[in-house]
Protein backbone atom coordinates (compact mmCIF):
# COMPACT_ATOMS: atom_id res chain seq x y z
CA UNK A 1 0.00 0.00 0.00
CA UNK A 2 3.04 2.45 1.16
CA UNK A 3 4.27 1.84 -2.58
CA UNK A 4 1.42 2.80 -4.38
CA UNK A 5 0.85 5.64 -2.40
CA UNK A 6 4.18 6.87 -3.20
CA UNK A 7 3.68 5.66 -6.45
CA UNK A 8 0.37 7.97 -6.87
CA UNK A 9 1.94 11.17 -5.01
CA UNK A 10 5.25 11.08 -7.37
CA UNK A 11 2.92 10.96 -10.61
CA UNK A 12 0.67 13.64 -9.08
CA UNK A 13 4.02 15.78 -8.77
CA UNK A 14 5.10 14.87 -11.99
CA UNK A 15 1.55 15.85 -13.42
CA UNK A 16 1.59 19.10 -11.86
CA UNK A 17 4.97 19.83 -12.94
CA UNK A 18 3.77 19.53 -16.44
CA UNK A 19 0.84 21.30 -16.29
CA UNK A 20 3.28 24.33 -14.60
CA UNK A 21 5.55 24.13 -17.10
CA UNK A 22 2.62 23.84 -19.73
CA UNK A 23 1.54 27.26 -17.92
CA UNK A 24 4.72 28.88 -17.89
CA UNK A 25 4.90 28.21 -21.91
CA UNK A 26 1.61 29.49 -22.58
CA UNK A 27 1.58 32.94 -20.22
CA UNK A 28 5.23 33.39 -20.43
CA UNK A 29 7.13 32.30 -23.58
CA UNK A 30 3.88 32.60 -26.15
CA UNK A 31 2.41 35.65 -24.29
CA UNK A 32 3.10 37.83 -26.91
CA UNK A 33 1.95 35.44 -30.15
CA UNK A 34 -1.26 34.53 -27.91
CA UNK A 35 -2.08 38.16 -27.52
CA UNK A 36 -1.81 38.90 -31.00
CA UNK A 37 -3.96 36.33 -32.18
CA UNK A 38 -6.78 36.81 -29.29
CA UNK A 39 -6.92 40.93 -30.23
CA UNK A 40 -7.03 39.56 -34.13
CA UNK A 41 -10.29 37.66 -33.41
CA UNK A 42 -11.73 41.06 -31.94
CA UNK A 43 -10.03 43.71 -33.48
CA UNK A 44 -11.94 45.42 -36.54
CA UNK A 45 -9.16 47.34 -38.82
CA UNK A 46 -10.06 49.39 -41.42
CA UNK A 47 -7.67 49.94 -44.29
CA UNK A 48 -7.72 54.13 -45.12
CA UNK A 49 -8.12 55.31 -48.34
CA UNK A 50 -6.71 58.01 -47.92
CA UNK A 51 -3.61 56.75 -45.17
CA UNK A 52 -0.06 58.40 -46.69
CA UNK A 53 3.13 58.53 -45.56
CA UNK A 54 3.87 61.39 -42.95
CA UNK A 55 5.96 64.25 -44.47
CA UNK A 56 8.62 65.71 -41.21
CA UNK A 57 10.79 68.62 -40.85
CA UNK A 58 14.54 68.38 -40.29
CA UNK A 59 14.14 67.69 -36.32
CA UNK A 60 11.62 65.41 -37.27
CA UNK A 61 8.41 67.70 -36.17
CA UNK A 62 5.44 66.37 -38.35
CA UNK A 63 4.51 68.69 -40.88
CA UNK A 64 1.51 65.96 -42.08
CA UNK A 65 -0.75 64.37 -40.56
CA UNK A 66 -0.12 66.40 -37.02
CA UNK A 67 -3.49 67.71 -36.63
CA UNK A 68 -7.52 65.87 -35.40
CA UNK A 69 -9.84 65.27 -37.28
CA UNK A 70 -13.33 62.98 -36.94
CA UNK A 71 -13.98 59.78 -38.33
CA UNK A 72 -17.66 57.71 -38.25
CA UNK A 73 -17.62 54.11 -38.50
CA UNK A 74 -21.44 53.13 -39.95
CA UNK A 75 -23.18 50.18 -40.23
CA UNK A 76 -24.08 49.65 -44.25
CA UNK A 77 -27.28 48.90 -43.43
CA UNK A 78 -27.94 52.60 -41.37
CA UNK A 79 -26.30 54.35 -44.55
CA UNK A 80 -29.67 56.18 -45.45
CA UNK A 81 -30.28 59.43 -47.62
CA UNK A 82 -30.47 61.08 -44.41
CA UNK A 83 -27.48 59.89 -43.01
CA UNK A 84 -25.71 61.13 -45.80
CA UNK A 85 -27.01 64.41 -45.52
CA UNK A 86 -25.60 64.55 -41.80
CA UNK A 87 -22.39 63.72 -43.30
CA UNK A 88 -22.17 66.38 -45.91
CA UNK A 89 -23.12 69.13 -43.36
CA UNK A 90 -19.94 68.84 -41.95
CA UNK A 91 -18.26 68.33 -45.48
CA UNK A 92 -17.46 64.40 -44.56
CA UNK A 93 -16.30 62.18 -47.19
CA UNK A 94 -15.77 58.49 -47.47
CA UNK A 95 -12.34 57.64 -45.93
CA UNK A 96 -12.20 53.46 -46.23
CA UNK A 97 -14.61 50.38 -45.54
CA UNK A 98 -14.62 47.08 -42.90
CA UNK A 99 -15.62 44.31 -45.47
CA UNK A 100 -19.15 44.38 -46.53
CA UNK A 101 -20.72 45.27 -42.86
CA UNK A 102 -19.09 49.07 -42.37
CA UNK A 103 -18.12 52.08 -44.22
CA UNK A 104 -15.71 55.08 -42.67
CA UNK A 105 -16.49 58.84 -43.40
CA UNK A 106 -13.73 61.35 -42.16
CA UNK A 107 -14.51 65.25 -41.51
CA UNK A 108 -12.42 67.96 -40.23
CA UNK A 109 -15.24 69.95 -38.81
CA UNK A 110 -17.17 69.08 -36.13
CA UNK A 111 -20.48 69.79 -35.18
CA UNK A 112 -22.14 68.68 -31.90
CA UNK A 113 -25.71 68.63 -33.34
CA UNK A 114 -25.20 66.38 -36.27
CA UNK A 115 -22.28 64.21 -33.70
CA UNK A 116 -25.21 63.37 -31.75
CA UNK A 117 -27.77 62.82 -34.73
CA UNK A 118 -25.40 59.81 -36.23
CA UNK A 119 -24.59 58.33 -32.97
CA UNK A 120 -28.36 58.03 -31.77
CA UNK A 121 -30.52 58.06 -35.14
CA UNK A 122 -27.59 55.86 -37.45
CA UNK A 123 -25.65 54.26 -34.29
CA UNK A 124 -22.13 56.17 -35.48
CA UNK A 125 -18.72 55.17 -33.85
CA UNK A 126 -17.11 58.38 -33.29
CA UNK A 127 -13.42 58.70 -32.86
CA UNK A 128 -10.92 60.68 -33.51
CA UNK A 129 -7.86 60.54 -35.75
CA UNK A 130 -5.21 62.75 -37.58
CA UNK A 131 -5.71 64.73 -40.87
CA UNK A 132 -3.55 65.25 -43.26
CA UNK A 133 -3.30 69.38 -43.22
CA UNK A 134 -3.63 71.67 -40.24
CA UNK A 135 -5.89 74.86 -41.14
CA UNK A 136 -2.95 77.31 -40.74
CA UNK A 137 -0.50 74.71 -42.82
CA UNK A 138 3.00 75.59 -43.06
CA UNK A 139 5.32 75.23 -45.92
CA UNK A 140 2.01 74.57 -48.28
CA UNK A 141 3.91 75.25 -51.07
CA UNK A 142 6.44 73.22 -50.47
CA UNK A 143 4.04 70.32 -49.70
CA UNK A 144 1.49 70.23 -52.31
CA UNK A 145 -1.67 68.90 -51.78
CA UNK A 146 -3.89 66.10 -52.76
CA UNK A 147 -6.61 65.54 -55.71
CA UNK A 148 -9.80 65.51 -53.75
CA UNK A 149 -11.35 62.66 -56.41
CA UNK A 150 -8.63 60.16 -56.00
CA UNK A 151 -6.35 61.49 -53.06
CA UNK A 152 -3.02 61.46 -55.72
CA UNK A 153 -0.65 63.80 -55.15
CA UNK A 154 -0.87 66.98 -57.64
CA UNK A 155 1.61 69.62 -56.20
CA UNK A 156 5.00 69.82 -54.58
CA UNK A 157 6.12 66.87 -52.17
CA UNK A 158 2.87 65.37 -52.49
CA UNK A 159 3.13 65.00 -56.27
CA UNK A 160 7.21 64.41 -56.68
CA UNK A 161 7.02 61.21 -54.27
CA UNK A 162 3.43 60.11 -54.66
CA UNK A 163 4.55 56.23 -55.13
CA UNK A 164 6.12 56.57 -51.80
CA UNK A 165 3.70 58.17 -49.59
CA UNK A 166 1.14 56.31 -51.04
CA UNK A 167 2.26 53.50 -50.23
CA UNK A 168 2.28 53.80 -46.12
CA UNK A 169 0.88 50.31 -44.43
CA UNK A 170 -0.96 52.45 -41.99
CA UNK A 171 -4.78 51.12 -40.78
CA UNK A 172 -7.44 52.62 -38.69
CA UNK A 173 -8.08 49.58 -35.56
CA UNK A 174 -11.27 49.78 -33.49
CA UNK A 175 -11.74 46.99 -30.63
CA UNK A 176 -14.50 44.87 -31.91
CA UNK A 177 -17.03 41.96 -29.72
CA UNK A 178 -17.23 38.39 -30.32
CA UNK A 179 -19.90 39.30 -33.30
CA UNK A 180 -17.68 41.69 -34.69
CA UNK A 181 -19.39 45.10 -33.52
CA UNK A 182 -17.47 47.76 -32.25
CA UNK A 183 -16.91 48.52 -28.36
CA UNK A 184 -18.35 51.84 -27.99
CA UNK A 185 -16.00 53.89 -25.45
CA UNK A 186 -12.89 52.20 -26.54
CA UNK A 187 -11.65 54.35 -29.42
CA UNK A 188 -9.02 53.84 -32.18
CA UNK A 189 -5.62 53.50 -32.92
CA UNK A 190 -3.38 53.70 -36.13
CA UNK A 191 -1.46 50.20 -36.78
CA UNK A 192 1.83 51.08 -38.67
CA UNK A 193 5.14 49.37 -39.63
CA UNK A 194 6.38 49.41 -35.99
CA UNK A 195 9.37 51.63 -36.93
CA UNK A 196 10.29 54.66 -35.40
CA UNK A 197 9.85 56.31 -39.10
CA UNK A 198 7.80 54.21 -42.40
CA UNK A 199 9.83 53.67 -45.00
CA UNK A 200 6.67 55.83 -46.87
CA UNK A 201 7.40 58.56 -44.77
CA UNK A 202 9.88 61.76 -45.87
CA UNK A 203 12.12 63.97 -43.84
CA UNK A 204 12.72 67.34 -45.59
CA UNK A 205 15.80 70.01 -45.04
CA UNK A 206 13.10 72.14 -43.80
CA UNK A 207 13.40 74.09 -40.22
CA UNK A 208 9.47 74.22 -38.96
CA UNK A 209 9.89 76.55 -36.54
CA UNK A 210 11.81 79.00 -38.82
CA UNK A 211 9.46 78.30 -41.82
CA UNK A 212 6.26 79.66 -39.88
CA UNK A 213 8.50 82.94 -39.06
CA UNK A 214 9.52 83.27 -42.44
CA UNK A 215 5.70 83.39 -43.16
CA UNK A 216 4.68 85.47 -40.47
CA UNK A 217 7.16 87.85 -41.51
CA UNK A 218 5.47 87.92 -45.32
CA UNK A 219 2.40 88.12 -43.62
CA UNK A 220 2.92 90.81 -41.24
CA UNK A 221 4.78 92.95 -43.93
CA UNK A 222 2.00 92.70 -46.13
CA UNK A 223 4.43 90.99 -49.15
CA UNK A 224 3.16 88.91 -52.14
CA UNK A 225 6.39 87.21 -53.15
CA UNK A 226 8.66 84.20 -52.03
CA UNK A 227 11.60 84.01 -49.76
CA UNK A 228 14.21 81.15 -49.97
CA UNK A 229 16.80 80.49 -46.96
CA UNK A 230 19.36 77.61 -47.50
CA UNK A 231 22.06 76.26 -45.04
CA UNK A 232 25.22 77.89 -46.56
CA UNK A 233 27.53 75.25 -46.47
CA UNK A 234 25.14 72.12 -47.23
CA UNK A 235 22.41 74.10 -49.91
CA UNK A 236 19.92 72.61 -47.96
CA UNK A 237 16.64 74.55 -47.70
CA UNK A 238 15.64 75.51 -44.30
CA UNK A 239 12.82 77.53 -45.83
CA UNK A 240 10.88 78.14 -48.74
CA UNK A 241 7.71 80.58 -48.33
CA UNK A 242 5.03 82.07 -51.00
CA UNK A 243 2.81 84.58 -50.40
CA UNK A 244 0.05 84.61 -50.44
CA UNK A 245 -0.45 81.48 -48.96
CA UNK A 246 -3.25 78.91 -49.44
CA UNK A 247 -5.59 76.44 -47.27
CA UNK A 248 -5.11 72.31 -48.31
CA UNK A 249 -8.35 71.86 -46.93
CA UNK A 250 -10.17 74.41 -49.02
CA UNK A 251 -8.46 74.50 -52.61
CA UNK A 252 -11.67 74.86 -54.16
CA UNK A 253 -11.73 78.75 -53.26
CA UNK A 254 -9.10 79.33 -55.11
CA UNK A 255 -9.58 77.89 -58.11
CA UNK A 256 -10.81 81.14 -59.93
CA UNK A 257 -8.53 83.32 -57.38
CA UNK A 258 -6.06 86.00 -59.04
CA UNK A 259 -4.24 86.10 -56.88
CA UNK A 260 -1.98 83.51 -57.49
CA UNK A 261 -2.05 81.39 -53.85
CA UNK A 262 -1.49 77.96 -55.61
CA UNK A 263 1.87 79.27 -57.08
CA UNK A 264 4.83 78.44 -55.67
CA UNK A 265 6.68 81.48 -56.39
CA UNK A 266 9.64 80.51 -55.08
CA UNK A 267 10.58 77.67 -57.24
CA UNK A 268 7.66 78.82 -60.31
CA UNK A 269 7.56 82.58 -60.20
CA UNK A 270 9.46 83.97 -62.82
CA UNK A 271 11.08 87.47 -62.61
CA UNK A 272 13.59 90.11 -64.32
CA UNK A 273 16.70 89.82 -61.74
CA UNK A 274 17.31 93.73 -62.24
CA UNK A 275 20.41 94.60 -60.34
CA UNK A 276 20.99 91.31 -58.20
CA UNK A 277 21.93 90.21 -61.24
CA UNK A 278 25.40 92.17 -61.24
CA UNK A 279 26.82 89.63 -59.03
CA UNK A 280 27.28 87.31 -62.14
CA UNK A 281 28.21 90.03 -64.33
CA UNK A 282 30.92 91.55 -61.40
CA UNK A 283 31.71 88.00 -61.68
CA UNK A 284 31.67 87.37 -65.62
CA UNK A 285 34.22 90.44 -65.98
CA UNK A 286 36.42 89.20 -62.85
CA UNK A 287 36.99 85.80 -64.36
CA UNK A 288 37.15 86.52 -68.32
CA UNK A 289 40.39 88.69 -67.16
CA UNK A 290 38.92 91.85 -68.90
CA UNK A 291 38.77 94.06 -65.72
CA UNK A 292 40.10 94.40 -62.63
CA UNK A 293 38.52 95.63 -58.96
CA UNK A 294 40.19 98.87 -59.53
CA UNK A 295 39.05 99.52 -63.28
CA UNK A 296 37.17 102.61 -63.59
CA UNK A 297 34.09 103.75 -66.05
CA UNK A 298 32.90 107.56 -65.33
CA UNK A 299 29.14 107.78 -64.51
CA UNK A 300 27.14 111.14 -66.16
CA UNK A 301 23.70 109.73 -65.11
CA UNK A 302 23.26 108.55 -68.93
CA UNK A 303 25.01 106.26 -71.28
CA UNK A 304 25.00 105.26 -74.94
CA UNK A 305 25.98 100.88 -75.67
CA UNK A 306 24.74 99.89 -78.77
CA UNK A 307 22.66 102.75 -79.94
CA UNK A 308 20.87 102.11 -76.59
CA UNK A 309 20.51 104.80 -74.14
CA UNK A 310 20.68 103.81 -70.36
CA UNK A 311 19.49 106.05 -67.28
CA UNK A 312 21.40 105.64 -63.61
CA UNK A 313 18.51 105.02 -61.79
CA UNK A 314 20.34 105.35 -58.81
CA UNK A 315 21.45 108.74 -59.65
CA UNK A 316 20.26 110.24 -62.73
CA UNK A 317 22.65 113.04 -62.19
CA UNK A 318 25.59 110.79 -61.89
CA UNK A 319 28.14 109.10 -59.49
CA UNK A 320 30.63 110.26 -61.53
CA UNK A 321 34.53 108.00 -61.27
CA UNK A 322 33.80 104.96 -59.76
CA UNK A 323 35.25 101.74 -59.59
CA UNK A 324 33.67 98.12 -59.58
CA UNK A 325 33.75 98.35 -55.90
CA UNK A 326 32.14 101.29 -55.50
CA UNK A 327 29.91 100.56 -58.61
CA UNK A 328 28.42 97.60 -56.91
CA UNK A 329 27.71 98.93 -53.85
CA UNK A 330 26.15 101.78 -55.04
CA UNK A 331 24.21 100.06 -57.75
CA UNK A 332 25.14 102.00 -60.89
CA UNK A 333 23.62 101.00 -63.98
CA UNK A 334 26.20 103.33 -66.44
CA UNK A 335 29.18 101.39 -64.61
CA UNK A 336 27.42 98.11 -65.26
CA UNK A 337 26.34 98.70 -69.21
CA UNK A 338 30.36 99.46 -69.61
CA UNK A 339 31.46 97.15 -67.77
CA UNK A 340 28.81 94.37 -69.46
CA UNK A 341 30.03 95.88 -73.21
CA UNK A 342 33.56 95.49 -72.33
CA UNK A 343 32.80 91.78 -70.98
CA UNK A 344 30.76 90.32 -73.78
CA UNK A 345 27.45 88.85 -73.16
CA UNK A 346 28.74 85.45 -74.12
CA UNK A 347 31.07 85.53 -70.96
CA UNK A 348 27.92 87.15 -69.28
CA UNK A 349 25.56 84.00 -70.10
CA UNK A 350 28.32 81.20 -69.65
CA UNK A 351 28.65 82.57 -66.39
CA UNK A 352 24.95 82.54 -65.61
CA UNK A 353 24.98 78.93 -66.34
CA UNK A 354 27.55 78.26 -64.38
CA UNK A 355 26.18 79.53 -61.68
CA UNK A 356 22.60 77.86 -62.12
CA UNK A 357 20.40 80.24 -64.13
CA UNK A 358 18.55 78.91 -66.87
CA UNK A 359 17.80 75.55 -65.67
CA UNK A 360 16.06 73.85 -62.66
CA UNK A 361 17.86 73.61 -59.24
CA UNK A 362 16.17 71.07 -57.08
CA UNK A 363 16.36 67.45 -59.26
CA UNK A 364 12.56 66.16 -59.75
CA UNK A 365 10.83 68.97 -57.92
CA UNK A 366 7.62 68.88 -59.60
CA UNK A 367 6.66 72.13 -62.34
CA UNK A 368 9.78 74.30 -61.27
CA UNK A 369 10.34 76.86 -64.15
CA UNK A 370 14.02 76.75 -65.60
CA UNK A 371 13.81 81.15 -66.32
CA UNK A 372 15.40 82.28 -69.88
CA UNK A 373 18.09 84.41 -71.14
CA UNK A 374 17.60 86.71 -74.41
CA UNK A 375 18.81 85.07 -77.40
CA UNK A 376 22.14 86.12 -79.19
CA UNK A 377 20.46 88.53 -81.63
CA UNK A 378 19.05 90.45 -78.56
CA UNK A 379 21.98 90.57 -76.26
CA UNK A 380 24.53 91.28 -79.07
CA UNK A 381 23.00 94.55 -79.83
CA UNK A 382 20.49 96.76 -78.04
CA UNK A 383 20.00 94.31 -74.83
CA UNK A 384 23.57 93.74 -73.79
CA UNK A 385 22.70 97.12 -71.80
CA UNK A 386 19.50 95.39 -70.56
CA UNK A 387 21.37 92.40 -69.95
CA UNK A 388 24.40 94.22 -68.15
CA UNK A 389 21.62 95.59 -65.64
CA UNK A 390 19.11 92.23 -65.14
CA UNK A 391 16.46 93.43 -67.15
CA UNK A 392 15.23 93.10 -70.40
CA UNK A 393 13.91 89.14 -71.47
CA UNK A 394 16.08 88.10 -68.87
CA UNK A 395 14.02 85.76 -66.24
CA UNK A 396 14.95 83.94 -63.22
CA UNK A 397 13.15 82.32 -60.07
CA UNK A 398 13.96 83.41 -56.36
CA UNK A 399 15.45 79.57 -55.55
CA UNK A 400 17.80 80.79 -58.69
CA UNK A 401 19.12 83.85 -56.84
CA UNK A 402 19.24 81.75 -53.49
CA UNK A 403 21.75 79.65 -55.03
CA UNK A 404 23.31 82.26 -57.02
CA UNK A 405 24.32 83.88 -53.81
CA UNK A 406 25.20 80.39 -52.12
CA UNK A 407 28.28 80.15 -54.34
CA UNK A 408 29.59 83.34 -53.60
CA UNK A 409 29.00 82.71 -49.92
CA UNK A 410 30.82 79.25 -50.41
CA UNK A 411 33.46 80.56 -51.83
CA UNK A 412 33.03 79.94 -55.89
CA UNK A 413 31.73 76.53 -54.42
CA UNK A 414 27.88 75.44 -55.79
CA UNK A 415 26.03 72.78 -53.70
CA UNK A 416 23.46 71.21 -54.88
CA UNK A 417 20.03 72.39 -53.05
CA UNK A 418 17.93 69.49 -51.53
CA UNK A 419 14.46 69.65 -50.09
CA UNK A 420 14.88 66.07 -48.81
CA UNK A 421 17.45 65.10 -46.23
CA UNK A 422 19.79 61.86 -47.12
CA UNK A 423 22.99 61.27 -46.77
CA UNK A 424 24.34 62.23 -50.18
CA UNK A 425 23.28 66.16 -49.66
CA UNK A 426 24.55 65.71 -45.98
CA UNK A 427 28.05 64.80 -47.45
CA UNK A 428 27.74 66.79 -50.85
CA UNK A 429 31.52 68.46 -51.31
CA UNK A 430 30.05 70.46 -54.14
CA UNK A 431 31.75 71.83 -57.30
CA UNK A 432 33.43 74.82 -58.20
CA UNK A 433 32.30 76.93 -60.55
CA UNK A 434 34.70 80.17 -60.33
CA UNK A 435 38.01 80.59 -58.82
CA UNK A 436 38.40 81.52 -54.80
CA UNK A 437 39.94 85.11 -55.89
CA UNK A 438 36.83 85.95 -57.57
CA UNK A 439 34.09 84.38 -55.25
CA UNK A 440 36.30 86.33 -52.33
CA UNK A 441 36.00 89.45 -54.34
CA UNK A 442 32.49 88.94 -55.16
CA UNK A 443 31.81 88.60 -50.78
CA UNK A 444 33.62 92.13 -50.57
CA UNK A 445 31.17 93.96 -52.75
CA UNK A 446 29.17 92.46 -51.41
CA UNK A 447 30.29 93.49 -47.81
CA UNK A 448 30.22 96.59 -48.63
CA UNK A 449 26.39 97.00 -50.23
CA UNK A 450 25.86 96.80 -46.73
CA UNK A 451 28.03 99.33 -44.72
CA UNK A 452 28.09 101.76 -47.53
CA UNK A 453 25.89 101.11 -50.61
CA UNK A 454 22.33 100.68 -51.20
CA UNK A 455 21.72 98.65 -47.91
CA UNK A 456 23.83 100.71 -45.63
CA UNK A 457 22.31 101.29 -42.30
CA UNK A 458 20.49 97.94 -42.26
CA UNK A 459 19.32 96.40 -38.62
CA UNK A 460 21.12 93.34 -38.21
CA UNK A 461 22.77 91.42 -35.48
CA UNK A 462 25.78 90.87 -37.09
CA UNK A 463 27.53 91.16 -40.45
CA UNK A 464 26.13 90.73 -43.59
CA UNK A 465 26.56 90.68 -47.30
CA UNK A 466 23.85 91.15 -49.93
CA UNK A 467 22.70 92.81 -52.88
CA UNK A 468 19.64 94.93 -53.35
CA UNK A 469 17.66 95.06 -56.47
CA UNK A 470 14.45 96.81 -58.49
CA UNK A 471 13.43 95.00 -61.28
CA UNK A 472 11.12 96.14 -63.73
CA UNK A 473 8.13 94.41 -65.27
CA UNK A 474 5.68 94.74 -68.03
CA UNK A 475 5.87 97.88 -69.49
CA UNK A 476 3.04 100.90 -69.85
CA UNK A 477 0.25 101.14 -67.32
CA UNK A 478 0.85 97.47 -66.28
CA UNK A 479 4.71 98.11 -65.00
CA UNK A 480 5.96 97.22 -61.93
CA UNK A 481 8.88 97.13 -60.41
CA UNK A 482 9.93 94.34 -57.77
CA UNK A 483 12.02 94.10 -54.67
CA UNK A 484 14.90 91.85 -54.31
CA UNK A 485 17.53 91.74 -52.21
CA UNK A 486 19.67 88.50 -51.18
CA UNK A 487 22.37 87.92 -48.89
CA UNK A 488 24.11 86.06 -46.30
CA UNK A 489 25.22 85.92 -43.13
CA UNK A 490 27.40 86.14 -40.95
CA UNK A 491 29.60 88.01 -43.37
CA UNK A 492 32.84 86.42 -42.08
CA UNK A 493 31.71 82.79 -42.22
CA UNK A 494 28.61 82.21 -43.63
CA UNK A 495 25.83 80.09 -42.35
CA UNK A 496 22.59 80.81 -43.69
CA UNK A 497 21.84 82.30 -47.59
CA UNK A 498 18.60 84.48 -47.86
CA UNK A 499 16.86 85.97 -51.05
CA UNK A 500 13.57 87.68 -50.56
CA UNK A 501 11.30 89.11 -53.51
CA UNK A 502 9.07 91.68 -53.01
CA UNK A 503 6.49 91.98 -55.69
CA UNK A 504 5.72 95.65 -56.72
CA UNK A 505 8.50 96.43 -53.76
CA UNK A 506 9.65 99.47 -55.89
CA UNK A 507 13.33 98.85 -54.21
CA UNK A 508 15.13 96.17 -52.82
CA UNK A 509 16.14 98.25 -49.92
CA UNK A 510 12.20 99.72 -48.70
CA UNK A 511 10.98 96.26 -49.50
CA UNK A 512 12.81 93.22 -49.72
CA UNK A 513 15.63 94.37 -47.24
CA UNK A 514 13.82 94.70 -43.79
CA UNK A 515 12.44 90.98 -44.53
CA UNK A 516 15.75 89.82 -44.67
CA UNK A 517 17.02 91.81 -41.32
CA UNK A 518 14.36 90.20 -39.60
CA UNK A 519 15.12 86.65 -41.08
CA UNK A 520 18.78 87.57 -39.55
CA UNK A 521 17.64 88.97 -36.23
CA UNK A 522 15.57 85.74 -35.37
CA UNK A 523 18.35 83.11 -35.89
CA UNK A 524 20.71 85.36 -34.42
Amino acid sequence: MQKRVRIVFILSIAVLAALCGRLYYIQVMCHEELESGAQGQYAIQIQSDDARGTIYDRNMVRLTDSCSSYYYLLNRKNCTVKMEQLISQIGGQLAGSKGDNYVVYKAQKYDRYVNEKLVSEFGAYVFCGSSRYEEEQIAAHLIGYLNDADGTGVAGLEKMFQDRLASSPAVLSMMGNGIGEPIKGIGATEIGTGDKVSPSALVTTVDANLQKKVEEILSDNGISGAVVVLQAKTGQVVAMASSPVFDPNHLDSYLTSDNGELINKAVQGLYPPGSVFKIVVAAAALESGNITMDDTFDCKGKVTVNGVDLICEEKPDGHGTLDLRQAFAQSCNCYFAQLGKKTGSENIIEMARRMGLGKTTIAGFPDEEAGSFPDESERAYSGLSNLSIGQGSLLVTPIQIAKMTNIIANKGIDHSLSVIMSQQNQEDQGQRVMTETTAAEGGEMMELVCVEGTAAGSQTHVTAAGKTGSAEAGGGEDETVHGWFTGYFPAEDPEYTVTVIAENGRTGSSSALPVFEEIVNYLY
